[in-house]
Protein backbone atom coordinates (compact mmCIF):
# COMPACT_ATOMS: atom_id res chain seq x y z
CA UNK A 1 0.00 0.00 0.00
CA UNK A 2 0.93 3.53 -0.61
CA UNK A 3 2.03 6.24 1.81
CA UNK A 4 -2.19 7.51 1.45
CA UNK A 5 -2.21 4.38 4.02
CA UNK A 6 -0.30 5.64 7.08
CA UNK A 7 1.37 2.82 9.40
CA UNK A 8 0.00 2.43 12.64
CA UNK A 9 2.23 3.93 15.63
CA UNK A 10 4.15 0.86 16.72
CA UNK A 11 3.02 -0.27 20.84
CA UNK A 12 6.25 -1.35 22.06
CA UNK A 13 4.92 -2.19 25.56
CA UNK A 14 1.90 -4.50 24.24
CA UNK A 15 4.57 -6.26 22.06
CA UNK A 16 6.30 -6.48 25.30
CA UNK A 17 3.94 -8.23 26.70
CA UNK A 18 2.35 -10.15 24.24
CA UNK A 19 6.29 -11.53 23.43
CA UNK A 20 6.47 -12.69 27.12
CA UNK A 21 2.90 -14.24 27.13
CA UNK A 22 2.05 -16.02 24.02
CA UNK A 23 1.50 -19.56 23.45
CA UNK A 24 4.06 -21.54 21.40
CA UNK A 25 2.52 -21.92 17.48
CA UNK A 26 4.06 -25.28 16.95
CA UNK A 27 4.29 -27.01 20.72
CA UNK A 28 1.45 -29.29 19.62
CA UNK A 29 3.76 -30.44 16.87
CA UNK A 30 4.15 -34.10 17.92
CA UNK A 31 7.19 -35.01 15.42
CA UNK A 32 9.74 -32.91 17.10
CA UNK A 33 10.18 -32.54 21.09
CA UNK A 34 11.47 -29.64 21.94
CA UNK A 35 12.06 -28.32 26.04
CA UNK A 36 8.93 -25.68 25.30
CA UNK A 37 8.79 -23.19 28.32
CA UNK A 38 6.19 -23.74 30.64
CA UNK A 39 3.17 -21.57 30.38
CA UNK A 40 3.44 -20.72 34.96
CA UNK A 41 7.39 -19.33 33.66
CA UNK A 42 5.49 -17.39 30.80
CA UNK A 43 2.66 -15.98 33.09
CA UNK A 44 5.29 -15.07 35.95
CA UNK A 45 7.35 -12.97 33.45
CA UNK A 46 3.83 -11.57 31.71
CA UNK A 47 2.07 -10.49 35.54
CA UNK A 48 4.75 -9.21 36.02
CA UNK A 49 5.41 -6.55 33.35
CA UNK A 50 1.77 -6.21 33.63
CA UNK A 51 1.51 -4.46 36.47
CA UNK A 52 0.96 -0.71 35.73
CA UNK A 53 3.54 0.29 38.28
CA UNK A 54 6.11 -1.15 36.73
CA UNK A 55 4.66 -0.20 33.27
CA UNK A 56 5.06 3.30 34.83
CA UNK A 57 8.60 2.59 35.92
CA UNK A 58 10.07 1.05 33.24
CA UNK A 59 8.24 2.09 29.98
CA UNK A 60 10.82 4.98 29.05
CA UNK A 61 13.58 2.39 29.63
CA UNK A 62 12.24 0.04 27.40
CA UNK A 63 11.95 2.64 24.81
CA UNK A 64 15.72 4.00 25.52
CA UNK A 65 16.74 0.33 25.02
CA UNK A 66 15.21 -0.20 22.20
CA UNK A 67 16.30 2.91 20.52
CA UNK A 68 20.20 1.90 22.02
CA UNK A 69 20.53 -1.09 20.36
CA UNK A 70 19.13 -0.10 17.32
CA UNK A 71 21.88 2.85 17.39
CA UNK A 72 24.65 0.46 18.26
CA UNK A 73 22.76 -2.10 15.74
CA UNK A 74 20.87 -0.77 13.32
CA UNK A 75 18.59 -3.97 11.63
CA UNK A 76 14.67 -4.37 10.26
CA UNK A 77 14.73 -8.15 10.83
CA UNK A 78 11.88 -8.41 13.22
CA UNK A 79 13.29 -11.97 14.67
CA UNK A 80 16.26 -9.11 16.32
CA UNK A 81 13.48 -6.58 17.61
CA UNK A 82 11.65 -9.65 19.58
CA UNK A 83 15.05 -10.39 21.17
CA UNK A 84 15.50 -7.30 22.37
CA UNK A 85 12.11 -6.92 23.63
CA UNK A 86 13.22 -10.22 25.39
CA UNK A 87 16.40 -9.06 26.43
CA UNK A 88 14.83 -5.68 28.24
CA UNK A 89 12.38 -8.60 29.47
CA UNK A 90 15.61 -10.69 31.38
CA UNK A 91 17.33 -7.26 32.63
CA UNK A 92 14.89 -5.67 34.85
CA UNK A 93 12.66 -9.08 36.07
CA UNK A 94 13.40 -9.63 39.94
CA UNK A 95 13.97 -13.61 38.82
CA UNK A 96 16.26 -13.04 36.26
CA UNK A 97 19.93 -12.20 35.55
CA UNK A 98 21.12 -11.69 31.89
CA UNK A 99 24.50 -13.64 31.63
CA UNK A 100 24.81 -13.60 27.87
CA UNK A 101 23.07 -12.47 25.09
CA UNK A 102 23.78 -14.42 21.20
CA UNK A 103 26.80 -15.30 22.85
CA UNK A 104 28.91 -17.14 19.86
CA UNK A 105 31.01 -20.29 20.49
CA UNK A 106 33.78 -20.57 17.95
CA UNK A 107 37.08 -22.56 17.62
CA UNK A 108 40.07 -21.66 15.85
CA UNK A 109 37.84 -18.64 14.74
CA UNK A 110 35.36 -21.15 13.26
CA UNK A 111 31.74 -20.39 14.46
CA UNK A 112 30.30 -23.43 15.32
CA UNK A 113 26.67 -21.81 16.86
CA UNK A 114 25.40 -19.23 18.62
CA UNK A 115 23.38 -19.36 21.73
CA UNK A 116 20.25 -16.99 21.63
CA UNK A 117 20.47 -16.04 25.67
CA UNK A 118 22.19 -17.96 28.77
CA UNK A 119 20.58 -16.69 31.98
CA UNK A 120 20.63 -17.38 35.77
CA UNK A 121 16.85 -18.12 37.08
CA UNK A 122 17.28 -17.36 40.96
CA UNK A 123 14.34 -18.67 42.29
CA UNK A 124 15.53 -21.89 41.26
CA UNK A 125 19.48 -21.49 41.25
CA UNK A 126 19.98 -22.75 37.53
CA UNK A 127 21.87 -21.38 34.44
CA UNK A 128 19.68 -21.64 31.56
CA UNK A 129 20.21 -21.48 27.89
CA UNK A 130 17.47 -20.02 25.84
CA UNK A 131 16.36 -20.39 22.25
CA UNK A 132 14.01 -18.24 21.30
CA UNK A 133 12.18 -17.11 17.91
CA UNK A 134 8.80 -15.09 16.70
CA UNK A 135 7.67 -16.78 13.25
CA UNK A 136 4.71 -15.91 10.95
CA UNK A 137 3.85 -18.86 8.81
CA UNK A 138 0.98 -19.15 5.73
CA UNK A 139 -0.68 -22.55 5.28
CA UNK A 140 0.13 -24.55 2.41
CA UNK A 141 -1.36 -28.07 1.77
CA UNK A 142 0.46 -31.49 2.77
CA UNK A 143 0.59 -29.75 6.37
CA UNK A 144 3.19 -27.71 5.28
CA UNK A 145 3.74 -23.62 6.69
CA UNK A 146 5.78 -21.53 5.30
CA UNK A 147 6.88 -17.89 5.85
CA UNK A 148 5.17 -15.00 3.69
CA UNK A 149 9.00 -14.40 2.55
CA UNK A 150 9.11 -17.84 1.43
CA UNK A 151 12.58 -17.72 3.06
CA UNK A 152 11.53 -20.03 6.37
CA UNK A 153 9.61 -23.43 6.95
CA UNK A 154 7.73 -24.17 10.18
CA UNK A 155 9.10 -28.14 9.92
CA UNK A 156 12.39 -27.14 8.72
CA UNK A 157 12.99 -24.42 11.87
CA UNK A 158 11.71 -26.98 14.44
CA UNK A 159 14.24 -29.42 12.70
CA UNK A 160 16.92 -26.97 13.23
CA UNK A 161 16.36 -26.27 16.70
CA UNK A 162 16.03 -29.95 17.87
CA UNK A 163 19.02 -31.09 16.03
CA UNK A 164 21.75 -27.95 16.36
CA UNK A 165 20.60 -25.31 18.19
CA UNK A 166 20.13 -27.51 20.97
CA UNK A 167 22.07 -30.24 20.98
CA UNK A 168 25.33 -27.64 20.51
CA UNK A 169 25.97 -27.09 23.69
CA UNK A 170 26.82 -30.97 24.52
CA UNK A 171 29.22 -31.07 21.53
CA UNK A 172 33.07 -32.22 23.20
CA UNK A 173 34.78 -28.97 21.57
CA UNK A 174 31.84 -26.65 22.73
CA UNK A 175 32.30 -27.54 26.52
CA UNK A 176 35.58 -26.26 26.71
CA UNK A 177 34.65 -23.18 25.68
CA UNK A 178 31.40 -22.60 28.24
CA UNK A 179 33.72 -24.02 31.27
CA UNK A 180 36.21 -21.27 30.21
CA UNK A 181 33.19 -18.29 30.86
CA UNK A 182 32.07 -20.29 34.09
CA UNK A 183 28.94 -21.55 32.89
CA UNK A 184 27.34 -24.97 33.57
CA UNK A 185 24.05 -24.88 31.87
CA UNK A 186 21.48 -26.94 33.73
CA UNK A 187 18.59 -26.18 31.89
CA UNK A 188 17.34 -25.47 28.08
CA UNK A 189 14.07 -24.00 27.13
CA UNK A 190 12.92 -23.33 23.53
CA UNK A 191 9.85 -20.96 22.62
CA UNK A 192 8.50 -19.79 19.35
CA UNK A 193 5.26 -17.37 19.52
CA UNK A 194 3.82 -15.73 16.38
CA UNK A 195 0.92 -16.32 14.34
CA UNK A 196 -0.44 -18.66 11.87
CA UNK A 197 -2.51 -17.62 8.61
CA UNK A 198 -5.02 -20.50 6.94
CA UNK A 199 -6.53 -19.10 3.70
CA UNK A 200 -8.94 -16.97 3.56
CA UNK A 201 -11.66 -19.39 1.54
CA UNK A 202 -11.83 -21.74 4.64
CA UNK A 203 -13.01 -19.18 6.78
CA UNK A 204 -16.47 -17.95 7.27
CA UNK A 205 -16.24 -15.39 4.32
CA UNK A 206 -17.75 -12.56 7.57
CA UNK A 207 -15.04 -10.05 8.74
CA UNK A 208 -17.73 -8.80 10.80
CA UNK A 209 -18.45 -12.41 12.38
CA UNK A 210 -19.70 -11.44 16.22
CA UNK A 211 -18.64 -14.59 17.10
CA UNK A 212 -15.20 -14.25 16.00
CA UNK A 213 -14.54 -10.76 16.94
CA UNK A 214 -12.30 -11.17 19.75
CA UNK A 215 -10.52 -13.90 18.89
CA UNK A 216 -6.92 -13.88 18.23
CA UNK A 217 -6.31 -16.29 16.13
CA UNK A 218 -8.69 -15.57 13.23
CA UNK A 219 -5.90 -15.16 10.63
CA UNK A 220 -5.94 -15.64 6.87
CA UNK A 221 -3.68 -15.11 3.75
CA UNK A 222 -5.65 -14.39 -0.13
CA UNK A 223 -4.39 -13.27 -3.09
CA UNK A 224 -5.94 -9.81 -3.89
CA UNK A 225 -8.80 -11.46 -6.03
CA UNK A 226 -10.28 -13.49 -3.45
CA UNK A 227 -9.32 -10.57 -0.86
CA UNK A 228 -11.73 -8.13 -2.81
CA UNK A 229 -14.01 -10.25 -3.26
CA UNK A 230 -14.63 -10.54 0.35
CA UNK A 231 -14.20 -7.26 0.92
CA UNK A 232 -17.37 -6.72 -1.14
CA UNK A 233 -19.47 -8.53 1.47
CA UNK A 234 -17.76 -6.43 4.05
CA UNK A 235 -17.82 -3.19 3.96
CA UNK A 236 -18.98 -2.35 7.59
CA UNK A 237 -19.30 0.82 9.76
CA UNK A 238 -16.81 1.41 12.93
CA UNK A 239 -14.31 -1.28 11.32
CA UNK A 240 -10.78 0.08 10.10
CA UNK A 241 -8.50 -1.47 8.09
CA UNK A 242 -4.79 -0.74 9.37
CA UNK A 243 -1.44 -1.65 7.26
CA UNK A 244 0.53 -3.31 9.81
CA UNK A 245 4.42 -2.28 9.41
CA UNK A 246 6.66 -5.55 10.86
CA UNK A 247 6.88 -4.56 14.18
CA UNK A 248 3.26 -4.07 14.36
CA UNK A 249 2.64 -7.99 13.67
CA UNK A 250 3.16 -9.03 17.40
CA UNK A 251 0.35 -7.39 19.36
CA UNK A 252 -3.31 -6.88 18.83
CA UNK A 253 -3.88 -3.63 16.86
CA UNK A 254 -6.19 -0.88 18.58
CA UNK A 255 -8.83 1.24 17.29
CA UNK A 256 -6.75 3.99 15.42
CA UNK A 257 -8.85 6.51 13.41
CA UNK A 258 -6.13 8.71 12.43
CA UNK A 259 -4.07 5.96 10.50
CA UNK A 260 -7.03 3.75 9.65
CA UNK A 261 -8.75 3.61 6.31
CA UNK A 262 -12.31 2.51 5.55
CA UNK A 263 -13.11 -0.37 3.15
CA UNK A 264 -13.86 2.18 0.24
CA UNK A 265 -10.47 3.85 0.85
CA UNK A 266 -8.50 0.19 1.49
CA UNK A 267 -10.09 -0.67 -2.35
CA UNK A 268 -9.02 1.96 -4.22
CA UNK A 269 -5.41 1.33 -2.95
CA UNK A 270 -5.57 -1.87 -3.91
CA UNK A 271 -6.65 -1.18 -7.39
CA UNK A 272 -3.68 1.42 -7.32
CA UNK A 273 -1.29 -0.84 -6.07
CA UNK A 274 1.01 -3.41 -7.79
CA UNK A 275 1.56 -5.87 -4.80
CA UNK A 276 5.22 -7.55 -5.07
CA UNK A 277 5.25 -8.93 -1.94
CA UNK A 278 3.22 -9.43 1.00
CA UNK A 279 1.13 -6.77 2.71
CA UNK A 280 0.02 -7.71 6.26
CA UNK A 281 -3.38 -5.64 7.34
CA UNK A 282 -5.67 -6.09 10.14
CA UNK A 283 -9.32 -5.18 10.75
CA UNK A 284 -9.84 -3.16 13.66
CA UNK A 285 -13.28 -2.34 15.15
CA UNK A 286 -14.41 0.07 18.47
CA UNK A 287 -13.26 -3.22 20.67
CA UNK A 288 -9.97 -3.90 19.10
CA UNK A 289 -8.88 -6.28 16.30
CA UNK A 290 -11.13 -8.24 14.68
CA UNK A 291 -8.68 -10.12 12.22
CA UNK A 292 -5.56 -9.48 10.26
CA UNK A 293 -3.76 -11.33 7.40
CA UNK A 294 -1.43 -11.70 4.50
CA UNK A 295 -2.46 -10.25 0.65
CA UNK A 296 -0.31 -11.52 -1.04
CA UNK A 297 1.04 -11.46 -5.08
CA UNK A 298 -1.40 -13.52 -7.52
CA UNK A 299 2.05 -15.62 -8.21
CA UNK A 300 3.22 -16.64 -4.11
CA UNK A 301 0.77 -19.68 -3.95
CA UNK A 302 2.72 -21.20 -7.12
CA UNK A 303 6.28 -20.14 -5.98
CA UNK A 304 5.39 -21.33 -2.39
CA UNK A 305 4.52 -24.70 -3.75
CA UNK A 306 7.65 -24.86 -5.26
CA UNK A 307 9.94 -24.48 -2.44
CA UNK A 308 7.82 -27.76 -1.01
CA UNK A 309 9.62 -31.30 -1.29
CA UNK A 310 8.97 -32.98 -4.61
CA UNK A 311 6.33 -35.36 -2.88
CA UNK A 312 3.89 -32.65 -1.10
CA UNK A 313 0.92 -31.86 -2.82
Amino acid sequence: MSDKCPNPIVDNWSNLLWSLGSTDIAKTNNAIQLPWLPMERHSQLHSYFSREEVKQQLINKLETHLIDSDQHKPTSRLGVYFERLWSFAFQFHPDYQLLHQNLPLRIEGRTLGELDFVVHHLPNNRCEHWEIAIKFYLALPGGYWVGPGLRDRLDIKLKRMAEHQLPIIQQLEVQPLLEALGLHIEQQWTLMPGRLFTPLQFHDHQFSNKKHAHQQDKSWWANLETFKSHLQENDIADQLWLHLPKKAWLAPMKWDEARGISFKQLAAELESTSIDKPLCAALVGRKGEISRGFIVPSNWLQRALETLPSQAP
